[in-house]
């Protein structure tokens, strides 16, 4: 991922407050990699050679909600974690990294990931929902744990 240059940014005259879907998804980078120690690729960006297990940040949706003392967004965005095995024992390895996750993106101490140097605060955090897949493909059984966030994102001043 590149780092932002803020300086060409105001070169151009342009806001210094990042989109918030490239704000989540560069904070969920930053807060995930190296931390659990798999890698941690976009939808887009999975190298056709990529070794099991890896996490797939996978979709980031947005809306904005806006009421009389300010705007608020709220976001969804989704955690893929993916392991393959040639038999069927993915699922602990699957739940162990999604508890690597949890305990980074929705930690008990409510201590939200940091998006702050992008322009936004994410002011509450909650697991929506957790779904699991297993498939087999070729030679691979394939362990999907499939997570989605929620958060409240106010801009940050």
């Amino acid at each position: 991922m590149q780092d932002l240059d803020l300086t060409s940014i105001a070169k151009k005259n342009l806001s210094l407050t990042m989109d918030l879907s490239k704000a989540l998804k560069a904070g969920y980078y930053q807060a995930l990699y190296p931390e659990i120690g798999v890698p941690v690729y976009d939808a887009f960006s999975i190298p056709e050679n990529a070794a099991y297990p890896y996490v797939i940040i996978s979709n980031i949706t947005t809306n904005e909600i806006q009421n009389a003392d300010c705007k608020r967004f709220n976001a969804e965005v989704t955690v893929d974690i993916v392991t393959g095995f040639t038999r069927p024992t993915g699922m602990d390895q699957a739940l162990d990294i999604a508890g690597d996750i949890d305990d980074i993106i929705n930690p008990m101490d409510m201590d939200d990931i940091n998006i702050t140097a992008y322009g936004w605060r994410v002011g509450e955090t909650r697991l929506n929902s957790s779904n699991s897949v297993q498939l087999r493909t070729g030679e691979y059984w394939i362990y999907r744990n499939i997570r989605t966030y929620f958060h409240i994102v106010v801009p940050f001043d």
